[in-house]
């Protein structure tokens, strides 16, 4: 089980568990983990995937992109637990929760 958190802006502290995978976006009927607060962020921004391998961060096409570690994410990326990244002006972290 994970845990997606903002770590900034208005939603500062906001959380969503997810298990296997979870869409980020600003339009609630499109992402879990709705972020309306942030104009850069597009209706379905990105998703989160849990694999074998482990986390993956995918873009969904989005206007103003994923950045992972201050670089640009092209398509999809490896995320380890507790790595930082922003979609569109807002951070947030994934960590794993205890069982």
């Amino acid at each position: 089980m994970y845990q997606l958190e903002v770590l900034n802006g208005p939603l500062d502290g906001k959380t969503w568990p997810f298990e296997s995978e979870i869409t980020i976006g600003r339009d609630e009927a499109q992402a879990h983990a709705c972020i309306s607060t942030d104009r850069y962020v597009s209706r379905r921004h990105a998703r989160l995937n849990v694999e074998s391998d482990g986390l993956v961060l995918t873009d969904l096409g989005s206007r103003n992109g994923i950045r992972l570690g201050g670089s640009p994410v092209e398509q999809s990326t490896q995320l380890a637990p507790g790595q930082t990244f922003v979609v569109g002006r807002t951070e947030l972290r994934v960590t794993e929760l205890p069982c």
